[in-house]
């Protein structure tokens, strides 16, 4: 991955060193490795590039403004940016490597610089020909259709990929700002040629840059760089948090509440014990590999503490918004659903006890660790400690644009 961020995309962060890469000049990214069912890893990234325009920004040009100067040269940047077609076959008389072995095991047909060389350039589109078959042509399965509903529901694929999808050119739709890219062949993942060629494995790029699109990539791509995998210490903490709620002795407990307590004691365990691990997570980590990959540096923020003193200033008014509602609509709970107090209790008792007081526990501790506190060396001179929200709140001239 650092060799594709400086030789493809031309920023070499450890050199300090910024290029005109494969997609012009890059301004930052963020990408995060995370494991497939399997254990293979993969990576999602998103790239800032210098002079990019937001949605606004682009539907401002060329729907408000009109300027077709804008609208052709973005569409011709996509176009040769993006691919979605099996190249075609220059030759079948030619021979290259990954015709006997798979695309991914073998190295690419070095190109010649010298255009002259007409065997090398039939090579080469040779190799990108078979490489887009193996690595980029989507195969239905049971995957593309786990979140149909069944009939009468259409049976669509999720990855939005079928054969019926086609698109000659790439055009932007004046009334709602869409980009509408074309599409060729709609079995084929989007790529891009050099980066395919570098990498030679599947891959997907996409061009966030207007309408709904925009929204829901965005989503999509920042769900998968923010989530994060359990860590062992905070599960060996939870876990000996859960442990000590549950040995908690209650004499009212009965046989059935008894058993529920071991039950969640046990699963717990088997959780944390079998965890599994590919072999690529495993060398990953031992060679510290990382599992996030950035180009600047970003500061920690404990989101508790903020949303803590939110809560404390500008409290949820939910009794009496609940109370408003019952009013509002001549709520009469004990008369349209009584319930024996035998039976509540009964129920209750069914419910996990421990779940959400572990949670609270874990807050409440992490909230501990960013409290004000005053302390006093043994000089005697005072040492002032600070959360960050006073830090937030007291920060300089400088940094008043600055928002959380």
């Amino acid at each position: 991955l650092k060799s594709f961020f400086s030789a493809i995309l031309g920023y070499d962060k450890t050199n300090g060193i910024v290029t005109e890469g494969i997609l012009g000049n890059v301004k930052a990214y963020y990408g995060c490795v995370e494991s497939q069912g399997r254990g293979m890893l993969h990576c999602h990234m998103m790239i800032w590039l210098e002079g990019g325009h937001d949605p606004n920004e682009i539907k401002q040009h060329i729907v408000e403004a009109n300027d077709s100067g804008f609208h052709d040269c973005l569409l011709a940047f996509l176009d040769n940016t993006i691919s979605n077609k099996i190249p075609p076959d220059p030759d079948v008389e030619i021979t290259v490597p990954l015709m006997a072995h798979h695309p991914c095991s073998v190295r690419g047909v070095p190109p010649n610089l010298d255009d002259s060389d007409l065997g090398n350039r039939l090579a080469c589109q040779k190799d990108l020909h078979h490489l887009v078959k193996a690595c980029q042509v989507h195969k239905h399965n049971l995957t593309c259709f786990k979140y149909w509903k069944g009939p009468p529901h259409p049976q669509e694929c999720r990855f939005d990929l079928d054969e019926s999808h086609h698109c000659a050119k790439s055009y932007l739709d004046k009334e709602t700002g869409e980009i509408c890219l074309h599409c060729l062949d709609g079995m084929v993942n989007n790529f891009n040629t050099s980066m395919l060629e570098a990498v030679r494995c599947n891959m997907d790029i996409k061009f966030i840059g207007s309408g709904a699109s925009a929204k829901a990539i965005l989503y999509y791509i920042t769900n998968y760089i923010t989530k994060s995998q359990l860590k062992v210490h905070v599960a060996y903490a939870a876990l000996n948090l859960a442990q000590q709620k549950l040995s908690e002795f209650d004499p009212a407990d009965d046989e059935l509440t008894i058993r529920a307590k071991e039950l969640i004691r046990k699963s717990a365990h088997a959780m944390i014990s079998y965890q599994e691990l590919s072999s690529q997570q495993v060398v990953a980590y031992l060679m510290d590999f990382g599992d996030h990959y950035t180009s600047h540096k970003y500061a920690n923020i404990f989101w508790t503490s903020f949303e803590n003193y939110v809560d404390t200033i500008i409290p949820l008014p939910k009794q009496s918004i609940d109370e408003e509602h019952c009013n509002n609509h001549e709520c009469e709970e004990e008369d349209k659903h009584p319930i024996n107090k035998a039976e509540e209790e009964w129920t209750y008792s069914l419910q996990p006890p421990v779940d959400e007081d572990i949670m609270q526990d874990i807050a409440d501790g992490a909230l501990a660790s960013d409290e004000v506190s005053l302390s006093i060396g043994n000089n005697g001179v005072l040492i002032p400690r600070a959360n960050q929200v006073q830090d937030y709140q007291l920060r300089s001239p400088a940094l008043q644009d600055m928002c959380i």
